[in-house]
């Protein structure tokens, strides 16, 4: 897997060198939907979309930053390649890490979708709305416009925080 940050050098202070890291822009797709269809339905036909995808309820996704978004992916992603991963999918195990959570179902009962009436949809990769109105039989899908960090709490944002929580949810002691 390819490293998504991008390094930049800032200079050196008594021999030591420093970097400045960036994330690439955001490329998801996040948003907010209704159907008709059974809940269960819609996650069976999210897997035609060809990228992982998380069924959120809409308070899970409030105050949600993109990057702890992009982040669930790609630690879950990593999990993937360390071999260290819970769940058989990789949308499974990014809302493993988003909820905070080891079990599945306790994830699924905090930050799940609840209801195919009002429910969040975030895509790993930016799919063509079209798409996924179609595949998933949405009656009506809005774009969700994320704040990249979230907002600034204390010395940190809330995204930073949020990104630091879930790495530090997987630590065994």
């Amino acid at each position: 897997m390819q490293n998504p940050l991008e390094y930049e050098f800032a200079g050196t202070i008594f021999g030591v060198v420093f970097l400045n890291v960036r994330a690439p822009q955001c490329c998801m797709l996040a948003l907010m939907c209704s159907s008709d269809k059974p809940l269960a339905a819609i996650v069976r036909s999210a897997g035609m979309l060809r990228a992982p995808c998380l069924l959120l309820s809409t308070e899970a996704m409030e105050g949600k930053a993109g990057m702890e978004l992009e982040a669930a992916f790609y630690l879950a992603a990593r999990a993937f390649e360390e071999k260290s991963n819970i769940s058989g999918k990789i949308s499974n195990e990014a809302l493993l890490f988003l909820a905070r959570e080891m079990n599945f179902a306790s994830a699924l009962r905090k930050i799940g979708a609840k209801d195919a009436r009002e429910f969040v949809l975030v895509c790993e990769k930016n799919v063509p709305l079209a798409k996924v109105k179609r595949e998933l039989g949405l009656t009506s899908a809005k774009k969700i416009a994320l704040s990249r960090m979230g907002k600034k709490n204390g010395a940190y944002f809330e995204g930073e925080r949020a990104v630091e929580e879930m790495a530090l949810a997987r630590v065994r002691n």
